[in-house]
């Protein structure tokens, strides 16, 4: 695979799913988010189901990189 914008914007994203999905486990953190984020954890709360979305569609493009930068 080579580097290229690309690349470096889809690793951003991937680093933020994978975060996204472990702070959705996290019973400490979602107390925490609550606590701190009222207005903004009602608009976007931490689910698992979405967070886990968002990870499968990360990876999605990221094959999708990976097989437009192989031909």
């Amino acid at each position: 695979m080579k580097i290229n914008f690309e690349t470096i914007i889809w690793f951003v994203f991937l680093l933020d799913a994978v975060a996204n999905v472990v702070f959705s486990r996290s019973n400490k953190f979602n107390a925490w988010y609550k606590k701190n984020f009222p207005r903004v954890s009602c608009q976007f709360p931490l689910a698992l189901g979405w967070s886990l979305l968002y990870l499968v569609m990360t990876i999605w493009i990221g094959v999708l990189i990976y097989r437009l930068q192989s031909n």
